[in-house]
C-alpha cells in the first residue's frame, strides 16, 4: 500500500483538476462502465458494495465504475476515498436487453447430479478469479481491442430462455468466427486461469490490473500458460466450439471487480478517452 501511495504522488502531475466538469449526476445504464476523473491522493472508489481502483489512461487517471446488470433505476452515490473524500452522484437509467429463445438437446440444459456438481465447482473457481479486486494505480498505454473480428451472434445482457426455462443474462458477447481463428489479448496482462470446463470448454482469463479481467471461452486451443505475461494484441488461443456451444465462436467477457460489463461498451469508451486526449479535449464519464 505504501508503494502504491508513493506511486500516486509521483504521478500527481499527470492528473487533471476536477474544476470545470459538470456538477450534475453522471448518467449510466446497467451493464455499462463510467469513467470518473480521479484527483491526486484518491485511492479507491466504492459503488454498490464494489471497490474500484484508479487507472491511468494516457495522461489522466480515472475510476472505472461498473454498473451491475441487476441495478434498478435511481440515483446512487459513488464514495471516493482518499486524502479528501468526496461523493459523486450517479443516475442509473433503465436499459432493455433482448430475449432469445433456444431449443437445445436436453443433455445441454438439464444435467445429472454428478455433472451439476462439477459445473458448480467450476463456476465457483472461475467467479473467484474474476471477482478479485486490485490496489494502487494501473496504467494502460493504449485502449482495449477486440480479440477477434467477427459478427456479434449473441450480445451482452441477452436474456436467454433454454427449452422454455429462463436462464441468467448473457455475461459477455459471442463473436461468430470460424474454428481456429487466432484470438488476441484485448490488453496487456497476465494469464491467471487456464483450463477445460464443462460449460465454457477450453477457457482462459487475463488479469489487466486494478481488478479488470478479460475472459475467453469455447476455445479449440490455448497457446499460453498460467502466470505468463502477454502483450496487447498477442495471439493467446484459437477459437472453437468446446464446451456447451452450438457452433464455432468466441465468448468474450470483461469484468471489473467481479462485475460483468459489456466489453464492447468498455472498448469504445477507452478508445474515446484516448482519442479525446489526442485531440486535446477532456473526456469523462
Amino acid at each position: 500500500m505504501f508503494r502504491a501511495a508513493v506511486f500516486l504522488l509521483l504521478l500527481a502531475s499527470l492528473f487533471f483538476p476536477l474544476r470545470g466538469l459538470s456538477q450534475g449526476p453522471l448518467v449510466g445504464h446497467p451493464g455499462e462502465v463510467l469513467f470518473i476523473p480521479a484527483a491526486p491522493g484518491e485511492l479507491r472508489a466504492r459503488f454498490l458494495g464494489h471497490a474500484f481502483s484508479p487507472v491511468l489512461l494516457g495522461s489522466r487517471a480515472y475510476f472505472p465504475i461498473a454498473i451491475p446488470l441487476k441495478t434498478s433505476p435511481g440515483i446512487f452515490r459513488v464514495e471516493i476515498e482518499g486524502s479528501a473524500p468526496r461523493r459523486v452522484s450517479l443516475e442509473v437509467r433503465p436499459k432493455r436487453y433482448p430475449t432469445e429463445h433456444l431449443k437445445l438437446p436436453p443433455k445441454m440444459v438439464t444435467f445429472p447430479p454428478e455433472i451439476l456438481a462439477r459445473i458448480r465447482r467450476e463456476v465457483k473457481l472461475i467467479r473467484g478469479v474474476l471477482s478479485r479486486t486490485g490496489e494502487g494505480l494501473c496504467r494502460w498505454e493504449k485502449g482495449f481491442i477486440l480479440p477477434v473480428k467477427g459478427r456479434v451472434s449473441s450480445p451482452f445482457g441477452l436474456r436467454r430462455v433454454l427449452n422454455g426455462e429462463p436462464r441468467s443474462p448473457h455475461g459477455g458477447v459471442d463473436l461468430a468466427v470460424p474454428s481456429g481463428t487466432p484470438v488476441r489479448a484485448a490488453q496487456e496482462g497476465r494469464v491467471v486461469l487456464v483450463g477445460e470446463f464443462y460449460l465454457p470448454g477450453k477457457a482462459l482469463v487475463l488479469d489487466h490490473g486494478c481488478g479488470v479481467y478479460t475472459y475467453y471461452a469455447h476455445l479449440s486451443r490455448i497457446l499460453v500458460r498460467k502466470g505468463q505475461r502477454v502483450r496487447r494484441g498477442e495471439v493467446i488461443a484459437l477459437s472453437g466450439a468446446s464446451g456447451r456451444a452450438t457452433g464455432p465462436h468466441l465468448h468474450f467477457g470483461l469484468y471489473l471487480s467481479g462485475v460483468k460489463v459489456d466489453p464492447l461498451f468498455f472498448i469504445r469508451k477507452t478508445r474515446m478517452i484516448y482519442g479525446a486526449q489526442a485531440g486535446g479535449t477532456s473526456q469523462a464519464s
